[in-house]
């Protein structure tokens, strides 16, 4: 039971007792943490980095029914201005480091969101110079124009550029270039453009080990050349998927949704859910340019889709 006359009391001392003195509030800091996610995979460390985002929006894809991609929207609470990351990932063996796709660089048609992915590498403590492989998934611009510097010069001075023939002859070709609409005539420039200074040291390659443990497997559609790039150490497997998805909601829960920028709409819808039968079926963790960063997580069927399940954020190696 409380005293009333001890209660008073101490309520008194206390409106006496001298005030303590006010702590100001910590600044506002105004810039993001940098975008850099490192994972293991038996000998391999990968590091997830972040080029920044581009809003794709909702009408940058297509369902089945005219209605299905905001359905999805609306029931999983995303903005239909659909904020997606551009990521790439340096690949680390005993011998050797591995830069796979390159962010978008000095490339701003699509706005400043992006840029940060040499930043990044910085911070990560790796300099473009330590890089001795780029793989390129594919040669857009928000994976391939972090190849320059801003002078248009390469920006990786001791690098080799491996890419997938398909890849290769596709943007070089002059007769699908003088055929291609106006409004993509600008990916053939970037895409040559990004790609000449590299010229006496690209390998084009089919689909296969292209350094060990790193295996390049074509899944067209997307771009003719479309790869994805399978990393395995030991017993562990880990995939990553590229453009194969563009938005891990939409496209996993159904992968018959397409993305404006498919070259073969019908061909990466065949491609899609290969890629994700097979990292369902092996139980992979998968990753991938578009998938929020750091982009790790697993598949698994649901219904005729697949639901993707984010991995634990992990702060050991």
């Amino acid at each position: 039971m409380i005293d009333r006359r001890h209660f008073l009391t101490a309520a008194a001392a206390a409106a006496l007792a001298p005030a303590l003195p006010a702590h100001a509030r910590a600044p506002l800091t105004g810039a993001q943490v940098p975008g850099i996610y490192r994972r293991k995979l038996g000998d391999l460390e990968i590091t997830a980095l972040l080029d920044g985002y581009v809003p794709l929006g909702a009408q940058s894809f297509a369902g089945p029914e005219p209605t299905t991609v905001r359905q999805l929207i609306a029931g999983a609470g995303l903005d239909e201005s659909l904020p997606t990351s551009v990521n790439a990932f340096v690949v680390n063996s005993k011998d050797r480091t591995y830069l796979v796709d390159t962010g978008s660089g000095a490339w701003s048609a699509m706005g400043n969101t992006m840029g940060r992915a040499e930043s990044n590498l910085r911070t990560a403590g790796i300099e473009p110079a330590q890089i001795d492989a780029i793989i390129l998934t594919h040669a857009h611009p928000d994976h391939h124009e972090g190849l320059l510097t801003a002078e248009k010069t390469a920006r990786f001075p001791n690098a080799e550029l491996i890419i997938h023939e398909a890849e290769h002859a596709f943007w070089h070709d002059d007769g699908i270039l003088s055929q291609a609409p106006t409004e993509v005539k600008p990916f053939f420039a970037s895409a040559r453009g990004a790609l000449a200074p590299y010229a006496s040291r690209t390998r084009k390659v089919k689909a296969g080990e292209v350094a060990p443990g790193l295996t390049l497997e074509h899944a067209p559609g997307h771009t003719p050349g479309h790869s994805i790039l399978r990393l395995s150490s030991g017993n562990q497997q880990l995939l990553l998927v590229g453009d194969c998805i563009h938005n891990v909601v939409l496209q996993t829960a159904q992968p018959e949704i397409t993305f404006t920028f498919d070259a073969d709409a019908k061909q990466a819808v065949a491609s899609r859910r290969r890629v994700l039968d097979m990292a369902a079926a092996d139980r992979l963790v998968i990753s991938g340019a578009h998938i929020p960063f750091p982009g790790f997580g697993k598949v698994s069927k649901e219904g005729n889709g697949y639901r993707f399940a984010t991995a634990e954020w992990s702060y050991t190696l």
